[in-house]
């Protein structure tokens, strides 16, 4: 990662501090790191190769080097942000957004709570965290995405992809995080000022790619007996809303909610 190429979002004042490096654990380990040892301000920290991404729900995050996108935005100016679980979604729609402009079409779509899809396979993975000490907290969102990989493992063929498979070209990483984080920070802003998702409701819900349809919602108390649902968007919460059989329409919290489509991934 070129570190020359990802200095305007220092000298454009998007965020306070730039790390760029080799190898982490994972770029969140390192956010929290500098959480702990009362960093103060907003920082994105960006690796070439992360050993033990991870993803939500406990789940690993392969992050191979010099092939994809992995960093984590820090901020310590939570004092407005009343519902972090809505960052995931702005994240979210920042990264389809910011792919499509490359595309130069839809083809980027977000599946709720906190994946990008293009063509039905998973591209970026998103990860928000808060970290809270004493009366103070820091947010921490943590995005992969997978740019350049030019193949996947048997297992994951049918689920994953990448910018390079789905679009045909290499895309240049710098600016593909630069844009990423340049509107994320705008979303956040914007998020911190009304404390509600509702400014981002119409471009959420147009890339929305489970809206409208049949999906299997699971958790770990399988509590959900009336599968398939219809998933009809999000609230101002950034909450999915989903229709039973018989037309009553239920919030779901992300929390440790599994969403799929009736015949797979999406």
């Amino acid at each position: 990662m070129d570190r020359e190429k990802l200095k305007s979002l220092t000298e454009n004042s998007v965020i306070d501090k730039l790390y760029v490096e080799e190898e982490v654990t994972s770029t969140n380990d390192v956010a929290k790191s500098m959480s702990r040892e009362g960093f103060k301000g907003r920082a994105l920290i960006v690796s070439e190769l992360q050993t033990k991404g991870r993803g939500r729900l406990g789940r690993n995050w392969s992050s191979p080097a010099g092939t994809g996108i992995w960093m984590s935005l820090l901020d310590t100016d939570t004092e407005n942000l009343v519902n972090i679980p809505g960052i995931t979604l702005l994240a979210g729609l920042a990264v389809a957004e910011v792919l499509n402009s490359l595309s130069g079409e839809e083809c980027a779509r977000i599946k709720w709570p906190n994946d990008v899809v293009i063509n039905g396979k998973k591209v970026c993975g998103i990860l928000t965290e808060l970290i809270s000490s004493g009366t103070e907290s820091t947010v921490i969102i943590g995005i992969g995405i997978n740019a350049s990989m030019d193949e996947f493992p048997e297992e994951l063929k049918d689920k994953a992809t990448s910018v390079f498979l789905e679009i045909g070209q290499k895309p240049e990483r710098e600016k593909i995080l630069t844009g990423v984080v340049t509107k994320l920070t705008e979303y956040i802003s914007a998020y911190k000022i009304t404390g509600s998702l509702g400014f981002a409701m119409d471009r959420y819900h147009s890339l929305m790619v489970n809206k409208g349809k049949e999906v299997i919602l699971s958790s770990a108390n399988g509590d959900f007996y009336d599968n398939p649902y219809i998933a009809t968007g999000i609230d101002e919460e950034g909450n999915l809303l989903v229709e039973d059989k018989s037309g009553t329409v239920h919030t779901v919290q992300s929390g440790e909610i599994s969403v799929r489509g009736v015949l797979g991934y999406v």
